[in-house]
């Protein structure tokens, strides 16, 4: 019992603040959103919706090995050496358009860059009608790459979706299920 004392009282702090932030007038706040919808026998399907304040307030509060202080920390073998902000700059620099298209058996993969956004599609070929759609503001990749080069500055990027206009940042479509990413000003997933 000794034990589980902490987890409730954190528990409970955690459920007074979420209540106090409830009550607070959501005029012009942003949230997050994920849905996802399993269309197989399961039927299973599973929502939430995030104010982007919360996400910023929790996000420091997390003190795990691989994120601290709301940055998440890569080793050298999760980039395999690549400089990633090298690579943003060479894409930034680069007119709107599709820059690399990989075309195999399987499927076709395209990454482009479209007003402001770098996009990348996957369309699977195997009958499987899989299709990945990731479509980020370059503003927002900007923010996860301000940190230092071993980190992904998930606080600034959280902040820098707060400021972004309405748009779907991932989807998934599958025969099974879907799922999609999105930033709105609804505090509902509809």
């Amino acid at each position: 019992m000794k034990k589980l004392v902490p987890a409730l009282v954190v528990l409970s702090f955690l459920a007074l603040s979420l209540a106090a932030l409830a009550d607070q007038p959501t005029a012009g706040q942003r949230w997050l959103h994920v849905r996802v919808e399993n269309t197989g026998e399961d039927g299973e399907s599973v929502r939430v919706n995030v104010p982007l304040s919360v996400a910023l307030k929790v996000l420091p509060a997390i003190k795990s090995r691989e994120l601290r202080d709301g940055r998440l920390r890569m080793d050298e073998a999760r980039i395999n050496g690549v400089d990633i902000r090298a690579v943003l700059e060479a894409v930034r620099a680069l007119d709107d358009g599709e820059f690399v298209t990989i075309q195999s058996k399987d499927a076709t993969v395209r990454v482009a860059k479209e007003a402001g956004h770098l996009i990348a599609r996957v369309d699977e070929r195997t009958g499987s009608e899989d299709k990945v759609n990731l479509k980020i503001p370059f503003r927002i990749v900007d923010a996860l790459l301000s940190g230092s080069p071993d980190e992904l500055d998930l606080q600034a990027a959280v902040q820098a979706l707060s400021d972004s206009a309405d748009d779907f940042i991932v989807s998934v479509e599958s025969k099974k299920e879907s799922v999609r990413v999105w930033v709105d000003s609804k505090s509902t997933a509809d």
